[in-house]
């Protein structure tokens, strides 16, 4: 499956020995976009194979699982029930998020319960705009112009589909995929540290880079 879009394309295939692909969701509007292509390829040319939902809830800003689980019951209800058991894990501080994340995958790998998995990465907005917009530099580490090729360790295979894509191209993609009004509002990108998720904080380096893609937060 193919999906056109003015940054680069996204592109749905792979090989018939993958029967349980894992998808990261954290609740945020990038791979909730990525959940959603996938499903529908697995709808359309893979009903053999079925999505295992992974996510890992962050102390102080927990909105992750509560957001994934509303974005995973909104597909399955458009689009149908392609999930096996969502893979929850926990992150007692902010710098070990990302650590947190490996090791649920790694023992999801280790225990057979996933072949392969999906990661909603996306490209950085490009530096002009940063500056027109007045950020410091982005929040996060997420280097312009990687490969689309799979990446493996020998043991983890994961694709990133969006990591040559901002955030504009991820709104274009909920136009393509005629979701913007349905998908988009059942997402958060705010990081401020909260309990009271009724809101995105506006004020947050990824609000600003959601609202410079989508033209708004919520």
């Amino acid at each position: 499956m193919k999906i056109k879009n003015s940054q680069q394309d996204l592109s749905f295939e792979l090989p018939n020995y993958y029967k349980r692909v894992g998808m990261k969701i954290s609740g945020g509007a990038d791979s909730a976009i990525v959940a959603l292509a996938l499903t529908r390829y697995v709808k359309s040319e893979r009903p053999d194979m079925r999505i295992v939902p992974i996510t890992v809830n962050h102390e102080g800003k927990a909105y992750q699982e509560q957001f994934a689980r509303t974005i995973i019951a909104h597909l399955k209800a458009t689009e149908g029930d392609w999930f096996e058991e969502h893979e929850v894990g926990y992150c007692p501080e902010g710098p070990k998020y990302v650590s947190s994340q490996d090791s649920l995958v790694d023992q999801l790998y280790r225990d057979g319960i996933i072949d392969c998995h999906y990661v909603g990465i996306t490209r950085n907005p490009p530096d002009e705009a940063m500056d027109i917009i007045g950020w410091n530099g982005p929040a996060d580490d997420r280097s312009p112009g990687e490969s689309l090729r799979p990446t493996s360790n020998g043991t983890n295979t994961s694709f990133k589909p969006l990591i040559n894509i901002d955030k504009k191209g991820v709104a274009e993609l909920y136009d393509t995929l005629g979701v913007r009004d349905s998908l988009f509002p059942l997402t958060r990108s705010c990081e401020d540290f909260t309990d009271d998720f009724r809101h995105h904080c506006g004020e947050c380096w990824f609000c600003k880079e959601r609202n410079w893609g989508f033209g708004s937060f919520e």
